[in-house]
């Protein structure tokens, strides 16, 4: 279906963007090969994938800002300004680390980011750098086809989700709040997979506060 055609509803339809398609499945892979195992106690270091995904907002023409309260504790945040100053902002949040992994306990390194039948492998692939992925692949569709939202959407990819969060959201929150100026709602990954709750019934949880 092309970029001005309309669907079967009557409803304008876009072209799926295939480069997008193509992106959020690499991004996907080298974030997870980016090792960003948080053991607690500090013992995690998430600057290299922080600064994959700032370049690739960078080259969407946004300006990501990163920030630590420890080195090598990297957050990022960029703004995107939306057509209606007037709007409530909304928050799109993704975490850079992932729990420990085993290899010995895996058919496919955890830190491979293989692609096999289908589907990525590796630790991060569900929770979260499948998101984080998709985030950026939908925000550089965006840009190449010259789309804004209406309101302005904050980008938040933060360090230690999976420990204290001390130097991940707590940080922002505590010492950036300037950053969320105007953010009403948040969205994350508590929405970003499928719970089966029996045959035939497919959930999809929305956290209303957490």
């Amino acid at each position: 279906m092309g970029a001005n055609e309309t669907s079967e509803a009557g409803e304008p339809s876009r072209a799926v963007d295939a480069v997008a398609l193509d992106e959020v499945v690499s991004f996907t892979s080298d974030l997870i090969r980016i090792d960003t195992t948080n053991r607690g106690g500090g013992d995690c270091r998430e600057r290299p994938a922080a600064e994959y995904v700032a370049e690739r907002l960078a080259a969407a023409g946004l300006e990501p800002t990163l920030l630590e309260r420890t080195p090598g504790r990297t957050n990022v945040v960029a703004r995107i300004a939306g057509t209606d100053p007037t709007a409530d902002a909304l928050l799109v949040h993704g975490h850079l680390d992932v729990v420990p992994a085993e290899p010995a306990d895996w058919s496919v390194h955890p830190f491979s980011g293989e692609v096999r039948d289908g589907v990525v492998w590796g630790r991060g692939a569900v929770d979260m750098k499948n998101m984080d992925a998709m985030v950026l692949a939908v925000v550089r569709a965006w840009a190449r086809s010259g789309i804004r939202p209406r309101r302005d959407i904050v980008l938040a990819y933060t360090a230690d989700e999976e420990a204290s969060a001390v130097d991940g959201s707590g940080f922002l929150a505590d010492h950036h709040p300037e950053l969320f100026e105007g953010c009403t709602e948040g969205i994350s990954e508590s929405g970003a997979f499928t719970f089966h709750a029996g045959p035939g019934m497919a959930l999809y949880p929305v956290g209303a506060g957490e």
